[in-house]
């Protein structure tokens, strides 16, 4: 057998795939074996010969040469015996020889194969069996002597199996491996060898066929060329790349073990409580039919046994499964159940559950013990005065000539709580009464001096910077991303700008893939069209060749398959069956025909999507332009990208066009980023305008109406409400400019959050001041004299100020502490807003209790001389202002205590004939209905079993909460690059570019060292780029500058040189080989750096060398002579989810640590996605700073540790809550939500706090129900409609945004918030309190007793 033809198509291999083969078949069936054949190794016998395209058949002399000739170093080095008995001759070894150096530019990346295909050729040649495996079954006898025509190559399966999986990972010049083209040994044969020139080959397998030891490639091969010398780490298990929760199966229901365990765990507790209680209540109440004891140890037996069935049952059961079926439950244990007997025992679970529930209503409705009261007193709590009424033969049997209500000291006026029992004021209250009063006195200074303040504070904003950087956003300049980042473009340049078409027909069905001629040509066009683009900057032309990248200077990089024609129109007609063409072109990436104009191969994995294994089937064009991203020519690029994208607008609006494209350009995000703010601006505004005016009319006293129609218009607040709303806008102010001072940049993040922030958090501290002013500046009503005392409106402040300044300095100082303590994450976008948002909070604070309080005091005046709202410098003249004050007669009827005046100080008061103003609709359902109703036995009970759900459900969900934040969550819905995203997860074969980058001076002259990191023949199976090649997402095939240099230098027709060692071409007959033969097979060290250049800029020139190194031109840093940084380009698998972006980045990052070499990966995501790293670790650690701040303020404020852990713990709850919900809305885990749950803690604490403060300091001879009802009757109201309504009317417009993220992050987190904590604040808490609202640990009875210690 001629060997010339054989070696050529080795050369040729890669251009003609097997599925396309024609005339070439491959079979496994006996019947297909011709009769008579000897199995191989049996007869001794020949069966063709001759040279060039001569092969002849053997008629007569089939007897084999004894002892020929062979030349030197060929086939008697793998098979000695043919030096004594062979088919072939010198001759045809000799050719065999040349052209193996050929073939070795294809199989030399693995020895082993190279091996076994030398084995193979010699055997087909000069093997003396050649007759039982060559058989010829096609002679042309019309030639003389007759030449064979068609050929069975029988071949053995196993020696085929162990050929194939020693050579199915090779990749030869650019083309996919050989296990990819040709997946089986059936496929593999026909593909590589069956095109031969002088004959027609069928491969049949057959075990008497030709069979040899075959050499294992994981004996030479590294592991880029042989999957099985591939080490992958043990511990890859380590990274927690998809990691969920451990899940069970019941009837195909997916369920996480957490959630069971969840569900279990509430059921106990259920059940517990149940037991717990209604055991206490036979035993400790008088409960009707539950008289003796008999009957008491009767019904106890039945509940423990109730209860302990119902949770010890399907323990015992789990262990033995009664049958095996199709259907089993595994449980955690690691036991099975039958999936109907586990439901059988959940519904008996639950049967149980609701039976013990209807036991313990059944006993809390005959438990006919009577509800304790404290002693002497009626309370009725609600009374903003914080007294309590005294029951009528109190009142009456008074010694005292002088009313109750003027009884009393300055103390006890200051408290505004004579009747409470309460003399003694802390220090926090007496300030407060000072400052109220210092305030009160002097509105229009106080008001003056605030306004200067703020104008001081607002030049700042002329040093305001706004930072819009992404990467300076999120990333910590410190951060591993960062710096690598920093290191990456100061060596290699910042990463490319990215303009990239996703191309598919629209006929599916006339162009089922996009390899056709038409859409080829419309390609061409449109790529064409694209690279004429050009833009006016600065009248300067700007065009894609100022920007470009053009890694071999000889023109601009686009990578598409129309690269394989050039991108000419010309050459595509020119070719006749494009189908071909491509398949030729893809076994031969790296022939000039089949490259890119600029001289670089086309990767089809780049360049074509939608296709699995056979790129011809590809459903989509990926067309990418890459700029240089030089920060001095941003704006140049960015015009450019403009009149790019207008092209492209044009084309796909062209209803000629054949296309449907999705496009993307580097600016496409910023652009539709900023018109989804120009577009939101409406609905934010709308948002505050909502609450703008709820705020400025319900300040107002509407309900009930007044007798007189013109009284509505003295009562508005609207003016005051104004006021209150500018009051936050100057806090805002305050905060910007005083951040700007400091240079701490803003984001567009603080300009949508914060001021929503401030006006949510802000606007129950003027509900709750006004409430509270309107409650105490009343007349106070004498039954024995019959007259009215009516305080100034000073006196009402200071006394405002005493009850409810420390909860309101409570709530702020909380709130921006815990923003405050925030800022320790490195998070630079957190770490701005938390400054921002805890100086604007605590200045808001400030100007309330001094700028408002001054107008309150103001607008207290109006309305007490009768002047309209709005238009003060009208005065009604009819009358005085008491027509919203309830009856005098019935006031009779029920005399009360209020807050006692100094009998000194009365001469200050007014004396009216009027009494009280009347409370309002909310008011009233708090007092009457509300707060009995919560601290009501079995609402407690109810309360505490669904908060406890709710607490596990949100554990549960919190941890199955995702990362990320998908970029078409932060895009309008309308946006082109929603489109483009999805073709994107659709179609792209290939993931985002990455890069091994070496650090350092690395000695990659040393042999050692390039083992490390090379993937050739010789390198080690571990090397870097070995393991990134096995690693999860990466694919596999990463380019290296190192591995085709070793190549080149290898090859004898690659690189000659002057005896000088200067480079010369290969033309000049003076010139010897650059690289001495060294027993390494590397590059000597002392010409390993001079002959880079000359590599890199090596073009393909003849078939002897089809290796160039003018991709790689910008992957090393070359300075003095030495290699300061070099990088390996590769890219991960397509990422189509957040958890694989993050997972993805874990990968890389894990290979760099594991390893011992100075290396980083890169890729333009990991800047954006390190937060994920850490972000769980930063979102614990912000919450619990903000609680730690919580419970810090809380207890100096409330000086009840008990109350201040309660506090903590419902806000706490807030935030588990929240990110279970967060779960189960779709709402991820990233920067945004990250503060958004930060911020949840300051407006939740806004819900408990001014509830926990009223409860501590109600009078102290209630009892702790009493002192919940007390808590709720006073704050409920001003929650309510300072809080809740007025979050909830603000959130609720956020719903109708056209932007998902504001949909997403605002409307879904804000309201989910609001909800949460007006359900915490005011249905958990109180009843927390009434249960565990202990005064054992106050501090002001602590300080008591220590007192009286040291006067005894």
């Amino acid at each position: 057998m001629k060997i010339k033809y054989i070696a050529l198509f080795v050369y040729i291999v890669v251009m003609i795939l097997a599925v396309y083969s024609q005339g070439s078949t491959s079979s496994s069936d006996d019947s297909d074996i011709p009769p008579g054949i000897p199995p191989y190794g049996t007869v001794e016998k020949c069966s063709m010969d001759g040279i060039t395209s001569n092969f002849i058949a053997v008629p007569t002399d089939t007897t084999p040469l004894k002892n020929p000739i062979l030349a030197n170093n060929t086939c008697q080095n793998s098979h000695p015996e043919y030096s004594q008995l062979a088919c072939c001759d010198y001759n045809q070894t000799l050719i065999l020889k040349d052209n193996m150096v050929i073939a070795a530019t294809i199989f030399s990346r693995c020895p082993a194969c190279l091996y076994n295909v030398w084995d193979f050729w010699c055997a087909s040649s000069c093997s003396p069996y050649q007759s039982s495996f060559m058989v010829p079954i096609a002679i042309d006898n019309t030639t003389t002597p007759p030449k064979i025509t068609e050929v069975d190559f029988i071949i053995d399966p196993e020696y085929a199996e162990g050929f194939f999986n020693s050579c199915r990972d090779i990749t030869s010049m650019g083309a996919p491996p050989f296990g990819t083209m040709f997946p089986t040994p059936e496929k593999f044969f026909p593909g590589v060898f069956a095109a031969n020139p002088a004959f027609k080959v069928n491969y049949k397998f057959h075990t008497g066929g030709y069979k040899n030891s075959v050499i294992p490639c994981k004996d030479s091969c590294a592991c880029d060329s042989c999957r099985d010398s591939c080490i992958t780490p043990d511990n890859f298990d380590d990274i927690g790349i998809n990691k969920t929760l451990p899940t069970t199966y019941l009837f195909d229901k997916e369920l996480p073990f957490l959630s069971i365990w969840m569900i279990w765990t509430f059921i106990m507790f259920t059940l517990a409580i149940l037991s717990v209680v209604s055991i206490f209540k036979i035993y400790r109440h008088d409960v009707k039919h539950f008289k003796n004891s008999k009957q008491k140890l009767i019904f106890t037996i039945g509940i423990v046994l109730l209860y302990f069935t119902a949770i010890g049952i399907p323990f015992i059961s789990g262990a033995a499964p009664p049958h095996k079926t199709s259907c089993t439950w595994k449980m955690p244990g690691g036991s099975e159940w039958d999936c109907y007997y586990a439901l059988g025992l959940s519904i008996y679970v639950l049967v149980a559950l609701f039976a013990m529930f209807l036991l313990f209503l059944i006993i809390s409705v005959f438990d006919k013990t009577p509800r304790k009261q404290s002693r002497s007193y009626r309370p009725i709590p609600g009374y903003s005065s914080m007294a309590s009424v005294f029951d009528a033969d109190s009142v009456a049997d008074s010694p005292n000539d002088m009313s109750p209500v003027l009884q009393g000291n300055s103390s006890s006026m200051m408290s505004g709580s004579g009747a409470s029992g309460n003399d003694d004021l802390s220090f926090i209250q007496r300030f407060f009464y000072w400052y109220g009063h210092k305030v009160a006195s002097r509105p229009i200074l106080v008001i003056l001096v605030c306004l200067l303040f703020t104008i001081a504070c607002s030049f700042g904003i002329l040093m305001l910077e706004i930072e819009e950087d992404p990467i300076k956003l999120w990333v910590s300049p410190d951060s591993r991303a960062a710096q690598e980042k920093a290191y990456f473009d100061e060596n290699f340049g910042p990463f490319y700008r990215v303009e990239q078409l996703i191309i598919t027909p629209k006929n599916n069905t006339l162009y089922p893939n996009v390899i056709q001629k038409d859409l080829l040509a419309q390609l061409i066009t449109l790529e064409t069209n694209l690279m004429s683009a050009s833009a006016i900057y600065q009248d300067e032309l700007i065009t894609i060749h100022d920007l470009c990248f053009q890694p071999t200077h000889k023109g601009c990089l686009i990578e598409s398959v129309t690269g394989l024609w050039q991108r000419n129109l010309t050459n595509l007609q020119m070719t006749t069956n494009v189908t071909d063409y491509y398949i030729s072109c893809q076994s031969n990436l790296l022939n000039a025909e089949c490259m890119d104009a600029v001289g670089t191969p086309v990767n089809p994995s780049v360049v074509l999507g939608g296709w699995t294994n056979n790129s011809l089937t590809a459903q989509a064009f990926v067309v990418t332009f890459l700029l240089n991203n030089q920060p001095a020519n941003l704006n140049k690029a960015m015009a450019w990208e403009q009149s790019w994208l207008n092209i492209v607008v044009d084309f796909t609006n062209n209803p000629a066009s054949l296309f449907n494209v999705a496009y993307s350009s580097e600016r496409s995000i910023q652009d539709e980023l900023a018109r989804e703010s120009a577009a939101d601006i409406s609905t934010i505004l709308i948002s505050y305008s909502v609450m703008f005016f709820y705020i400025s009319f319900a300040l107002g006293r509407y309900y009930p109406l007044p007798s007189r129609f013109l009284s509505i218009f003295v009562n508005s607040r609207f003016a005051l409400g104004f006021s209150g709303i500018l009051i936050v806008a100057c806090s805002i102010v305050i905060s910007v400019g005083l951040c700007s001072f400091m240079h701490i940049k803003a984001t567009l993040i603080i300009s949508e959050v914060i001021p929503f922030l401030v006006l949510a958090i802000g606007v129950d501290n003027i509900f709750i001041i006004v409430n509270t002013f309107e409650s105490l500046h009343v007349t106070r009503y004498d039954p024995n004299t019959k007259a009215a005392i009516l305080p100034t409106p000073e006196d009402s402040l200071a006394r405002t100020m005493v009850k409810v300044g420390p909860s309101i300095a409570l709530a702020s100082l909380s709130e921006s502490l815990a923003f405050l303590l925030g800022s320790l994450t490195k998070m630079p976008a957190v770490q701005a807003f938390t400054f921002y948002a805890a100086i604007a909070i605590f200045f808001d604070f400030l100007l309330q209790i001094s700028a408002f309080a001054s107008l309150l005091v103001l607008d207290s005046k109006r309305t007490d001389s009768r002047r309209i709202d709005c238009i003060p410098c009208i005065r009604l003249n009819d009358g005085d202002n008491s027509d919203d004050e309830d009856d005098e007669r019935s006031r009779e009827k029920e005399p009360f205590a209020r807050a006692n005046i100094d009998a000194t100080s009365l001469n200050t008061y007014k004396l009216k004939s009027s009494s009280e103003k009347r409370s309002g609709l909310l008011k009233i359902l708090f007092k009457k209905y509300y707060a009995p109703f919560i601290v009501h036995p079995i609402t407690k009970i109810i309360v505490i079993i669904l908060f406890v759900g709710m607490l596990l459900a949100g554990i549960n969900f919190a941890f199955q909460i995702e990362l990320g934040l998908d970029q078409r969550v932060a895009l309008p819905r309308d946006s082109y690059l929603q489109a483009y995203f999805d073709e994107m997860n659709e179609y792209l074969e290939a993931g985002p570019p990455m890069y091994i980058v070496v650090k350092g001076n690395y000695n990659y002259t040393d042999v050692i060292e390039q083992n490390a990191l090379c993937t050739v023949g010789g390198c080690n199976n571990n090397s870097i780029i070995n393991v990134y090649n096995t690693a999860p997402y990466m694919l596999h095939g990463i380019s290296s500058w190192l591995d085709d240099y070793i190549s080149w230098s290898q090859n004898a027709y690659c690189c000659f040189a002057y005896p000088n060692g200067t480079y010369c071409d290969n033309g000049d007959p003076s010139c010897i080989n650059c690289f001495p033969s060294e027993q390494s097979g590397r590059p000597p060290a002392n010409v390993f750096v001079e002959y880079l250049p000359n590599f890199f800029n090596y073009t393909i020139n003849g078939l002897q060398c089809p290796i160039t190194g003018l991709a790689y031109q910008s992957d090393t840093n070359i300075q003095n002579g030495n290699i300061v940084a070099s990088r390996f380009d590769g890219y991960h698998t397509p990422l189509k989810t957040q958890n694989d972006f993050i997972n993805a980045m874990k990968t890389a990052y894990y290979v760099a640590d594991q390893s011992d070499l100075d290396i980083f990966p890169y890729s333009v995501f990991y800047v954006f996605f390190e937060q994920y790293l850490y972000i769980i670790n930063i979102a614990v650690t912000d919450i619990l700073l903000a609680l730690a701040g919580v419970f810090v303020v809380s207890l100096l404020v409330l000086a009840n540790p008990v109350a201040a852990v309660l506090v903590v713990v419902c806000v706490g709850l807030v935030c588990v809550d929240l990110l279970g919900v967060m779960t189960i809305w779709n709402v991820n885990l990233n920067a945004v939500s990250v503060v958004n749950v930060v911020m949840a803690v300051g407006i939740s604490i806004e819900f408990c706090v001014h509830v926990a403060h009223a409860f501590v300091r109600a009078p102290k001879h209630l009892n702790r129900d009493e002192k919940a009802k007390y808590a709720v009757s006073e704050m409920g109201s001003s929650i309510i409609s300072g809080i809740f309504i007025t979050k909830l009317l603000g959130v609720t417009v956020l719903g109708f945004s056209r932007s998902e993220i504001f949909q997403v992050y605002y409307f879904r987190m804000y309201i989910t918030i609001v909800i949460l904590g007006a359900l915490h604040g005011l249905v958990l808490l109180p009843v927390l309190l009434s249960l565990f609202g202990f005064e054992r640990l106050n501090f002001e009875n602590l300080f008591k007793k220590k007192e009286k210690l040291e006067i005894n």
